[in-house]
């Protein structure tokens, strides 16, 4: 049986063959060649994706990004500078994580919520180059998960 993230439940038989799908709204499953394969019908999933490359690419590079955000249609945009150490794909779209100052989380940004990115000259060591801070957020995430799926 295997998981692709919270609610979400695939079933497996015999030759890795799709059995059962269920609790996956926006998604489609097919069977591939080495077994299931999911893709998205959501939109919001490709909203701000044209910030994806540039920032992935400043983030490759250990290089900062002032970026002009708004938070919601209705709110002012504020320009602020962050280290985009961490990427992540959901239901609800890309998303870039500001380096905090310590622990495993800092801000989220959503890229559909981004107007403007820019590259500075500021540079920001990469925390995935450090074991421990990858195993730290690894049991960090794990206790969460757990947390969030107890009883």
């Amino acid at each position: 049986m295997g998981a692709f993230g919270k609610g979400m439940r695939v079933y497996y038989m015999a030759g890795k063959k799709l059995a059962k799908v269920q609790d996956i709204p926006g998604m489609k499953i097919y069977d591939g060649p080495d077994g299931p394969e999911m893709y998205t019908t959501d939109p919001r999933f490709h909203r701000g994706r044209e910030w994806l490359s540039f920032i992935w690419d400043a983030k490759s590079a250990c290089r900062k990004v002032k970026i002009t955000y708004r938070e919601s249609p209705e709110a002012e945009p504020r320009t602020l500078v962050i280290a985009p150490y961490k990427l992540e794909n959901s239901v609800e779209g890309w998303a870039v994580y500001d380096l905090p100052p310590e622990g495993f989380k800092g801000p989220r940004y959503p890229l559909q919520n981004i107007i403007s990115v820019e590259l500075t000259d500021e540079t920001f060591e990469d925390p995935y180059k450090d074991p421990a801070f990858v195993i730290a957020e690894m049991m960090a995430e794990r206790k969460e998960w757990e947390d969030n799926h107890k009883g």
